[in-house]
């Protein structure tokens, strides 16, 4: 028809429609496309071209505002995190078009009230997320009339009310208010929000919510979360007008029991699809507990102290899954579900001390298709006998979990009846060897089975015929000594995944491919953490469908040529190999496998690869060669591997890197290559490079090594390629142009903490690029005018730590934006350094550390118009004139701390022109003995601490009325001052190291019920009333003392009414021990202890014992502690189930083990979730070997490359973990690193901390205490 309407001739209509078609898969492309460095700042990456940025990553790229040039193109999402942006300037968005803005993780305490013009129209989704935002802001929301989401979840909120949400009213839908501190909810907070459906509010403080918060609206919400607050009962009548509620989550509260708080009528009753009560406090539900429920399809209790369920508990609720994981239920009545059993599909009863199964379950129970019984203490599986052989029992269940190594063996042949099962998952069956017999008469089609944990030692030949149709298989953690030829003959054309992690007995040392041979379209294989050492060319040579092969912990010394080839493994993804004994990669290793993308050959022997070792990977991302022997690497050792993103070459021996090695890699790609800690003395030139070669080399990182020289054009092959160096951590003694002048497209250079004494001023003559520049930690005395000349982009200068006197004139131009001068040895305030237009540009300046003694006059500042933190502490500034910060309208920080004779103007007039704009003023160690005088009414925290103030006015509180956090410690106060009681919004206060000898219960009445930080250590107390801390229910950090002055003291008693407190900080002055100042319970919310002071020598067993929340984090900072027995300080803590620990800096030199759980979630049993040594002396030896084994148990659990179900990012703490290992120190082993000892030097048994006597025997002492707990 167009081409009928348009009279054109055919074939220009074909080519107009060619054209059309040509250019949607252009499109179509381009959305796809990996990120490449942005037009308006490489330093971020975007999927578009500058004529569209599409989604805009900012992370980890210093900021201190959002980049102008942004407004330069259209963008769908940008995303800044970790930038150090404190502030979002007006309209900095206005011509993008932008649909969603995540800022996350950035001190940001301001947003204009213009922030977002231009964006009314467009902005659907807005997160600002992990900032320091004290309130919402909502002068600059109120304009985005098409909000769809808003999260400002991890702030510091305390207070809303119905004008935040002004100008949201009619398109708000979901409003993320999570992780602030909220304690009460105005009457009508949201009810101008009519189109609100999902409301989260958990991790705040709300006790209670007022009866008609929802009564006039939001009448639509479906999801409310309130988990993680301060409840004690369900809000039943507070609730009820949300006819829409289909999610409640009231987890992780104090909730006792079910019914109302008051026995009002209760008219409505609720209709959910979801109710959350994890983890609060039910101990017995009586019948009737859902009455006020008309449905619940899904309901959790896990991990309630529930001991007691009586009959008819869930009538007539509905309840289609059940989850009561985790609790202390000894049996279980069929009649506790009466009313529920013809909906009742789910139950899950994991983790309690069930010794049978009601048969009734599987008689009555006619809609039940998952039971879950895992980790219970079983001695059979009904409990009465029961005809197994009967079709009438568990026709319809389709998934049993009976694994756990404390639930007795049951014969498989007990499941047989179960006909409609698609997973079993078992851990103790009688039998040894799994035959065929086993599963004669299961159901054909079962899908997924589960057999960890089962104490297998073999499988014979044909052993699951009987059940063809499995698709994933978990062998996981057994013994097996032997696997037949034939043993998956039969599910060859069906099994995907198969996981043999842990599943070998130690004496299995060689992997045949026998048994792999019929696994045709196995796509998923773990042999991890086994005692393989070595495998044959053709292992997997008859498994084409194959993405993912996990070989990782193992004893593999070589991998054979031809292991994985392009003709048997077309669609290989994922190869790992780390952790193992490998020596070399030989030629032809790993060669043209076209879908390769991720190769991990960390941590292992490699001291050579050979020529042509990686040939022909065209597709591969990511190749870690970390923590091997690598002295060099031949020429021509990769080839053809251009789209290689990340080569990690960190922590190996190498002293030289010639980048001709890389000529044909990472030709399509952004590649980083990763050279840090390794013995590279010298960087010499290339003499392998023609002048023709290039390498496309974007980030080089080459710090933490030993380098004194660069060669002459040693950079040479990439200066038309490298945007990063980092070479900080070396031995450089001067910057020269030889080896940084023609770096064209640099944009990040660090080359602080070397011995660079001299600097050449042409040193960077045609690196005109750079935006972002360390040099701190060196020696530098001088700097050359012409250094930056030229530098159009140059945004961030750090020049700290060095012995600089003076700086050039007009050093800085237009465009910078941060620039830290600190300790250095400046004597005169640095103006003409900067030109008019750096002046006009500039937001933060360091000057801490240095020798000023004046000022500018405000005339001389006003050239810093933009300028928004000025830190000007340790100098020896005498005098502030009046106004003297008045032409600095923006300036939000201020820090004049530890200026001694410093004198302020009368009257506040020193601050004259702040009133609005400053938020942070610093006044610490200044030698002051009266408070001066603030007229600061925006200020919202003030430091002025180590002073000599004895007592401070009430009256100047008039002046502070938005003071959120005020510092007084180390003064010479004798009392709680009154100042406090005057100030309506302090949220943090500290007292610290003051001369104040008592507190009574009357000493916080008044004023600090509503903090939220307290700090009151190292005070000469001889009087601390139980009654002093009572009424700060939202109190969530406090940092205290075990006061030396007091014969007795105990902690927990003191703290017993702080229901919020989440944080406790002891810190030890005066006591060599921790024992009964810490026995007793902590509050339920307390999650996180850390313990600090050099006194400290010895930590009591039972300091943890008090402790109810399940995830909890464990710190030692600072002590004398050489020796921590966190085996037993977690056998006192019933209620933990992980657990964080940091010892860094400490003076230990043995820990013992605190793991108790084989994997995560194990019940009863605590799991290490994350161990950070660094710091300390430790005596490596056989009583720390425990750390290898919980290392491999987390590789295996927390850090699964692949799952099945999900493939997923690697989460950061698994390399962090690693890393943190190297640089603990082994003072017994020549302080060599941990990690390296613990794979090299000890021999202390494979399993040793899994399977020695002495653990052994621990875990069983440790079992049997913890189910006696749980049943008493």
């Amino acid at each position: 028809m167009l081409l009928l309407r348009m009279n054109l001739h055919p074939s220009l209509g074909l080519l107009l429609t060619l054209l059309c078609t040509l250019g949607q898969l252009v499109h179509s492309e381009s959305s796809n496309l990996r990120p490449a460095p942005c037009h308006f700042n490489p330093l971020c990456l975007c999927t578009s071209t500058y004529l569209d940025y599409g989604y805009v990553t900012c992370n980890d790229v210093p900021l201190t505002q959002i980049t102008p040039g942004l407004n330069d193109s259209n963008v769908y999402t940008i995303e800044f995190h970790n930038n150090g942006m404190r502030f979002i300037q007006a309209r900095a968005l206005e011509r993008t078009g932008l649909y969603k803005l995540i800022v996350r993780g950035n001190p940001l305490v301001k947003i204009h009230d213009e922030a977002f013009f231009g964006l009314e129209k467009h902005l659907k989704e807005l997160e600002i997320a992990q900032t320091d935002l004290y309130e919402v802001p909502s002068r600059s929301l109120r304009h985005l009339q098409h909000l769809k989401s808003l999260n400002l979840s991890h702030n510091h909120i305390s207070d809303i009310n119905a004008d935040s949400w002004r100008g949201l009213e009619s398109s708000l839908r979901t409003l993320i208010l999570s992780y602030n501190f909220i304690s009460s909810l105005p009457r009508g907070v949201f009810n101008p929000l009519t189109e609100l459906t999902q409301l989260d509010l958990s991790g705040n403080n709300l006790l209670d919510i007022e009866p008609d918060l929802f009564l006039a609206g939001p009448s639509r919400i479906n999801s409310l979360n309130l988990a993680d607050n301060l409840f004690t009962n369900i809000p039943y009548h507070e609730l009820a007008p949300l006819k829409f509620l289909h999610h409640l989550d009231l987890s992780y509260n104090s909730i006792f029991e079910l019914r109302p708080s008051e026995l009002r009528d209760v008219r409505t009753r609720l209709t959910l699809d979801t109710l959350r009560l994890d983890y609060n406090r039910i101990m017995f539900l009586p019948g009737g507990s859902f009455e006020f429920y008309s449905s619940v399809n899904k309901t959790y209790f896990n991990g309630n102290p529930l001991q007691n369920i009586n009959a008819d508990a869930f009538y007539n609720a509905k309840i289609r899954e059940l989850y009561l994981v985790d609790c202390k239920l000894s049996s279980i009545d069929p009649a506790i579900f009466s009313g529920i059993e013809d909906t009742l599909q789910v139950l899950d009863l994991t983790g309690n001390n069930l010794t049978s199964i009601p048969a009734e379950l599987f008689e009555q129970f006619h809609s039940l298709r998952s039971l879950v019984v895992k980790d219970n203490t079983l001695f059979s599986l009904f409990d009465r006998e029961v005809n197994v052989y009967d079709n009438s029992h568990q026709q319809n269940l389709v998934d049993f979990d009976i694994s756990g190594d404390t639930n007795y063996p049951v014969p498989l042949q007990e499941y047989r009846s179960m006909h409609n099962l698609m997973k079993l998952s078992v851990s103790r069956v009688p039998k040894q060897v799994i035959t065929a017999e086993d599963f004669e008469g299961f159901n054909v089609d079962l899908e997924e089975i589960d057999f960890t944990h089962s104490h297998l030692r073999g499988i014979k030949n044909n052993a699951f015929r009987h059940i063809r149709s499995v698709k994933h298989m978990d062998l996981s953690n057994n013994f097996i000594t032997s696997i037949d030829s034939n043993a998956f003959q039969e599910v060859g054309h069906s099994l995907i995944s198969l996981s043999l992690s842990h599943a070998f007995s130690k004496e299995y040392g060689a992997l045949s491919n026998a048994f792999f041979t019929p696994l045709s379209s196995l796509k998923y294989l773990d042999l991890s953490y086994n005692s393989l050492h070595s495998l044959s060319e053709s292992t997997f040579s008859d498994n084409p469908e194959l993405e993912v092969v996990e070989l990782q912990d193992n004893h593999i010394g070589s991998i054979p040529r031809g292991l994985f080839t392009e003709f048997n493994h077309q669609r290989l993804q994922q190869v790992h190999f780390s952790f193992n004994e490998i020596s070399h990669i030989s030629s032809q290793c790993f060669s043209e496998l076209p879908h390769l993308e991720k190769l991990y050959l960390n941590d292992n022997r490699i001291g050579r690869i050979d020529k042509h070792a990686l040939v022909d990977l065209r597709a591969l991302e990511e190749l870690t060669l970390k923590g091997n022997k690598l002295r060099d690497i031949s020429y021509e050792a990769f080839q053809n591997i251009p789209s290689l993103r990340l080569l990690d070459l960190s922590y190996n021996e190498m002293n030289n890197f010639d980048f001709a090695v890389l000529d044909q890699v990472g030709r399509l790609s952004n590649l980083k290559v990763n050279l840090s800690h390794n013995e590279i003395l010298a960087l010499h030139k290339n003499l392998s490079y023609s002048d023709s070669e290039g390498s496309n080399i974007k980030i080089l990182d080459l710090s933490h090594n030993n380098i004194s020289h660069i060669g002459e054009e040693y950079f040479h092959p990439v200066i038309n390629t490298l945007t990063h160096l980092y070479l900080s951590h070396n031995s450089l003694s001067k910057a020269t142009r030889n080896a940084f002048g023609s770096l064209h497209h640099l944009e990040w250079l660090d080359i602080s903490a070397n011995n660079i004494f001299d600097i050449d001023f042409d040193s960077f003559k045609n690196t005109h690029r750079l935006q972002v520049f360390y040099i701190h930690h060196n020696h530098l005395k001088d700097i050359p005018r012409d250094l930056f000349h030229g530098f159009q982009q140059l945004r961030i200068v750090d020049l700290s730590s060095n012995w600089i006197r003076a700086l050039p004139d007009n050093l800085f131009s237009h465009g910078i934006e941060r620039v830290s001068l600190s300790r250095n040895q400046l004597a005169v305030f640095p103006i003409q350094p900067f030109t008019q237009g750096a002046s006009s540009t500039l937001m933060d300046l360091d000057l801490s550390h240095n020798y000023i003694s004046n000022l500018q006059s405000p005339e001389q500042f006003s050239r810093f118009k933009n300028l928004m933190r000025l830190d000007l502490s340790y100098n020896r500034i005498m005098r502030l004139d009046d106004s003297n910060f008045a032409t600095l309208p923006h300036l939000a920080f201020l820090d004049l701390g530890h200026n001694r004779e410093l004198a302020f103007e009368p009257k506040g007039r020193s601050f004259i022109g702040l009133d609005s704009s400053l938020l942070f003023l610093g006044l610490r160690n200044m030698s002051l003995g009266q408070m001066p005088e603030l007229p600061l009414s925006s200020l919202l925290s003030l430091s002025i601490s180590g002073n000599r103030l004895s007592s401070i006015p009430a009256e100047i509180a008039s002046n502070l009325s938005s003071l959120r956090s005020l510092d007084l410690s180390h003064n010479d106060l004798t009392s709680i001052p009154m100042i406090i009681h005057a100030l309506p919004n302090l949220k943090t206060l500290s007292i610290a190291s003051n001369d104040i000898g008592s507190l009574t219960n009357l000493s916080l009445v008044g004023g600090a019920e509503q903090l939220l930080e307290l700090d009151i250590t190292s005070l000469p107390l001889n009087l601390f009333e139980s009654g002093t801390l009572s009424k700060m229910h939202s109190l969530r950090t406090l940092h205290i003392s075990p006061y030396a002055s007091m014969r007795v003291i105990n902690l927990p008693r003191l703290l017993e009414h702080l229901r919020g407190l989440r944080n406790l900080h002891v810190h030890v002055d005066g006591r060599q021990s921790l024992g009964e100042e810490l026995r007793g319970e902590y509050p339920s919310k307390m999650r996180n202890l850390t313990l600090s002071g050099k006194s400290l020598r010895t930590v009591a067993n039972h300091v943890l014992q008090g402790v109810k929340f399940p995830s909890f984090q464990f710190t030692l900072h600072n002590t004398s502690v050489e020796s921590l027995p966190m085996d037993q300080m977690l056998l006192s803590a019933p209620h933990i189930r992980n657990i964080s620990i940091d010892v860094r800096n400490n003076s230990l030199t043995e820990i013992f083990n605190p793991n108790t759980a084989e994997e995560p979630g194990t019940s009863h049993r605590v799991f290490l979730n994350e161990l950070y040594l660094a710091g300390n002396r430790w005596t490596c030896d056989c009583d720390i070997g425990w750390v290898e084994v919980w290392l491999r148990k987390v590789r295996q659990y927390r850090c699964r490359y692949f799952d099945p179900a999900a493939q997923h990012a690697l989460p950061p703490v698994c390399s962090a973990l690693n890393d943190d290992l190297r640089l603990a120190a082994c003072h017994n082993k020549r302080d060599e690193p941990l990690l390296d000892v613990l794979k090299q030097e000890l021999e202390c048994g494979w399993g040793a901390a899994a399977h020695g006597p002495k653990v052994t025997l621990g875990l069983i002492v440790t079992s049997v205490i913890v189910l006696l707990l749980a049943r008493f």
